[in-house]
Order: structure tokens, then C-alpha cells, then sequence
């Protein structure tokens, strides 16, 4: 079975050209996985010559727009490009999920004017036939199921697990997840603040996916530290689950400048005794441990 993940987005909801916002492509097989889809996604897809309408499954931390505002872009692209030859997307998130799906391309939703232009208008009728569509023309109907923790989702190839983490509740549901095939396991930590939940969740993982918005220590304010996360923070978390390799993602411009990314990469391993990567789009993570080689091993 191949198993491969991508980092597409890694940023924050601060606009930066080298980071997008947070969003991660699984493919296992034929499946491509998506695990949030923030500003950028898509054309962070196309850069990795992934193309929308590969997408299979989508899977919703939380619904912050910087997790969540390529959702439109995503369906839309695909339903177009797709031209009705491939089947409508599954999406997973947390409660109001379905409300946020309906919103967007329901017969009252934002994207209601495109869609019946789209599916009405000769033009576009055209455009259709011309990709290989065959008239009448429906619209998008992603089929929006809401999870929470507990939920488990089984496939063929994989399955998928849901916990809840701490970040704004009430206000939204945050979520992790991990997914399992038969022999490996890649947990996404979603944004949270260091909570039992997430560790019991990522135990013995592969790979784990964690927060890392800011530097520990440089700010000890409450409304911060009790619902995000912070390098340390990250590396305790994988330290005591026992995964092997924690990748740091959702980095914030305080952490993204030079000297500041190695001082958090040598204090997280301190910390952790596996593999940290500091996370950068379009990084392919590897799911194995990181091994020396013999020649370091030799000279080490």
C-alpha cells in the first residue's frame, strides 16, 4: 500500500506568499485525502500537480476560515472540472458543517447566481459537452457528514478516528483526527492547546501533525497559552504519546525567521527524542522515522 503525505498549508490567518493556510493532502492508493482546506489549498493542489477533482474525501478540523475558506474554491473547482464523471465529494467536519455546505451551494447559498448560471445558460452547456459532460447539468451536492469524538470513520484501505481538542469552545468545535491504514498512522492535531485527549488520540503514531503558533515563554498570557500551542507544548505532547515523528505546522511569522526555527527545533528536542520537522508548504513527510545513515553513525 503507498501512503504519502503532503504539507500544502502551514501558515496561520496571517497572509504570507510562503505559507498558505493550514491544509495537508493524504493519498493512499488511488484515495487523496484532504485534511483542512484553508486560503490557497487549491493552488497549493495544483503546484503539487494534484488536480481538485482527485479529492476524495475532505476532512474539517474546526471552521475557522483559515482552515476552511477553500471549501467553496475546492467543490466548485472540482464539480466544474469534473464535468459529472466523477462522485461528489465526502466531507467531514464538526457540527455546523452541513449549515456552512448549504450556505455555500444550497438554492439560497452564496454561490446559488454561479451555479444556475452554470447549469443553465447555454454557454456553459457547451463549455460541459466540450469536457465530456452529458446534459442535464446538476449542481454540487457534497455530502456533508458531521462528526465528533468517538466518531470513526472505515474505508477499504483506511480508517479514521475522531477526538476533541481545545481551542474555542463554545463558539466552535474543534477536532483531531488519525487516520490508520494496516501497518502505519498519521494523527492532525488540529489547533489546540496541549489537552489529554489529543495525546491518548496520537499514541504510538507515526507521524503527528501539532500546533506550533508560538514561541513558549515569550508570551504567558492566558488567552493564548490555554487554547493554542506553543513549541514546547508540541514536543511534550509527542514525547509522552510516543510518536515518532512530530511535525510542527500552523507557524506564525514570530516563529518563521532565522535563528528564531532552530532555536525551536533545538528546544523541542530536548524535549522529544524522535524526528521534529519544522513544517514548510509542499513538504512531503516522510512516514517512517528519519535513520542515520551508516556513514553518520560511524563518524557520530
Amino acid at each position: 500500500m503507498s501512503l504519502n503525505l503532503t504539507l500544502l498549508g502551514t501558515g496561520t490567518p496571517t497572509p504570507l506568499i510562503q505559507r498558505a493556510g493550514s491544509s495537508y493532502l493524504v493519498t493512499i492508493n488511488d484515495e487523496a485525502l484532504l485534511f483542512d482546506c484553508g486560503p490557497g489549498c487549491v493552488r497549493r493542489l495544483i503546484g503539487k500537480g494534484v488536480a481538485p477533482a482527485r479529492i476524495t474525501s475532505l476532512f474539517l478540523t474546526h471552521l475557522h476560515y483559515d482552515h476552511c475558506v477553500d471549501y467553496g474554491y475546492l467543490v466548485l473547482n472540482r464539480w466544474d472540472q469534473g464535468a459529472g464523471k466523477i462522485p461528489e465529494l465526502d466531507v467531514y467536519g464538526p457540527e455546523n458543517t452541513r449549515q456552512m455546505t448549504d450556505a455555500l451551494f444550497g438554492e439560497r447559498g452564496a454561490f446559488n447566481p454561479d451555479l444556475t448560471a452554470r447549469t443553465q445558460h447555454p454557454t456553459s452547456h457547451f463549455i460541459y459537452e466540450q469536457r465530456g459532460g452529458i446534459l442535464p447539468r446538476t449542481r454540487p451536492t457534497p455530502i456533508a457528514t458531521e462528526v465528533a469524538a468517538g466518531s470513526e470513520i472505515k474505508r477499504d484501505n483506511w480508517n479514521l478516528k475522531v477526538a476533541e481538542v481545545i481551542h474555542v469552545q463554545p463558539y466552535l468545535t474543534c477536532l483531531a483526527y488519525r487516520l490508520n491504514t494496516s501497518s502505519q498512522s498519521i494523527v492532525f492535531g488540529g489547533d489546540t492547546t496541549p489537552v489529554d485527549s489529543l495525546t491518548q488520540l496520537a499514541k504510538g503514531a507515526d507521524v503527528l501533525l501539532h500546533m506550533c503558533h508560538f514561541f513558549n515563554g515569550a508570551n504567558n498570557d492566558a488567552r493564548l497559552t490555554d487554547y493554542c500551542s506553543g513549541h514546547l507544548d508540541a514536543a511534550r505532547t509527542a514525547q509522552e504519546a510516543e510518536v515518532k515523528t512530530l511535525v510542527l505546522v500552523h507557524i506564525s511569522e514570530q516563529l518563521d525567521q532565522p535563528g528564531t526555527r532552530e532555536r525551536v527545533l533545538y528546544e523541542a528536542g530536548k524535549i522529544f527524542n524522535g524526528t521534529i520537522i519544522f513544517g514548510e508548504d509542499l513538504l512531503d513527510i516522510p512516514i517512517n522515522p528519519i535513520e542515520p545513515s551508516s556513514s553518520i553513525e560511524k563518524n557520530g
